[in-house]
Parts: C-alpha cells; sequence; structure tokens
C-alpha cells in the first residue's frame, strides 16, 4: 500500500510541477504581448480628427519643429534631450530644465503611451549640482545607458544615448 501511496504522491507531484510551468508562461506571454487596441470608437474618433485638420506641407512641419528650438549644451554638458527612434517621435526635442520624467502615466513629462515595455513613471531626468543624471524609477524592463542597463543614478553627458523599450533618446 505505500507504494501506491508513493505512486499517487508522484504524480500529484508532477501535476502541481506543470501548473507552476503554466502559470510562469502565462506571466511571461502576458508581459510580452502588444497592447491591446485602443476601441473601434476612439479609433474613429482619432481618424475624424485626423481628417478635419487641415493638412501640412513637410516644410511647414520643419518650421514649427525649429521655432521651438532649445538651446545647445555648453562646454560638454548636455542641455536637451532628441528623441531618435522610433520614427514617429523622431526629431522631438525636450529642454533639461528642472525635473523630467518619461513614462505612460498621462502627468510625466515625456508621454509614451503606445509602448508596452515601458513603465507609468519609468525614468527621471533631473540636475545636480549644475549637471543632469538620470535615474531608472524601478521600471520593469529597465532602462538602457549607452547600451548598459542603469542602476542607480548616471551621470548625463553630451551624446549619451538612453533606451526605454522601443523609444532612443540622445541627450545633447
Amino acid at each position: 500500500m505505500t507504494d501506491q501511496i508513493l505512486n499517487i504522491l508522484k504524480f500529484v507531484l508532477l501535476g502541481l510541477l506543470y501548473l507552476f510551468f503554466a502559470r510562469v508562461l502565462w506571466a511571461v506571454w502576458s508581459e510580452v504581448r502588444t497592447p491591446a487596441q485602443r476601441p473601434v470608437a476612439q479609433q474613429r474618433q482619432a481618424v475624424t480628427a485626423a481628417a478635419q485638420r487641415p493638412k501640412e506641407s513637410k516644410r511647414s512641419l520643419k518650421a514649427k519643429r525649429s521655432s521651438s528650438r532649445v538651446p545647445k549644451g555648453k562646454k560638454g554638458r548636455a542641455a536637451r534631450l532628441v528623441i531618435l527612434e522610433p520614427k514617429a517621435r523622431r526629431g522631438t526635442t525636450v529642454g533639461i530644465q528642472g525635473e523630467i520624467t518619461l513614462g505612460r502615466d498621462p502627468n510625466s513629462t515625456i508621454v509614451i503611451d503606445d509602448d508596452g515595455y515601458i513603465s507609468q513613471l519609468h525614468l527621471r531626468i533631473f540636475e545636480h549640482d549644475g549637471q543632469p543624471m538620470v535615474e531608472d524609477l524601478g521600471s520593469t524592463n529597465g532602462t538602457f545607458h549607452n547600451g548598459n542597463k542603469l542602476v542607480g543614478t548616471k551621470l548625463l553627458h553630451k551624446g549619451d544615448r538612453l533606451q526605454v523599450g522601443t523609444t532612443v533618446i540622445e541627450a545633447q
């Protein structure tokens, strides 16, 4: 009878092990999958709003970008952030003044709500003794500073690149 009980316990343990692996796979899948699509009503509103907006030429778009120039840094100090990737946001510039937060939260300075790899409050950039510093705010997927995972805070120099999800930002 003890052999029968041991066999039953083996099968129970094997079943629990399979349930554990299924749960791990489900957690990984829910983190990796793409964010949910917007409801159809919101898509229709966005399409009608875009159709009602007057068409702008490439020249007027370039003029808009250059009219809101942010000063360049002096003496190797970064004074602005420029988004390089993705193409939809390329060229967007934000001056480094005070504290800048980046994330999906609408209250962030830089809001990126269409990237599932970015946390609500992902990172912050602040000035310390007149030098810009970058800090990861405990994000799930991390922040990469010049290709290395950011741990703690680091000084931000001209030419440094930050990668947050699929977004690449350069300090200038």
